[in-house]
């Protein structure tokens, strides 16, 4: 079975931009993506080219969530 790996952080934040000097997200993890064209997406990084930005998901409170 293959492990579903994504990167969660804080609430709120704003794009990360690695190729302005930003770390890049953990390689093949689920992250949200800002593309050249403006649009907002989730999945892994890639450095085609055609994403310029990236923020981590939204993490989880599982304890509220079972509330």
């Amino acid at each position: 079975m293959t492990e579903f790996k994504y990167q969660a952080g804080p609430e709120g934040g704003e794009y990360l931009y690695p190729h302005a000097g930003d770390p890049k997200p953990l390689k093949g993890a689920k992250v949200q993506l800002l593309t050249k064209g403006g649009v907002h997406t989730t999945g892994p990084w890639d450095d085609n080219g055609f994403y310029i930005g990236w923020l981590p998901l939204p993490k989880r409170n599982r304890a509220k969530e079972e509330q």
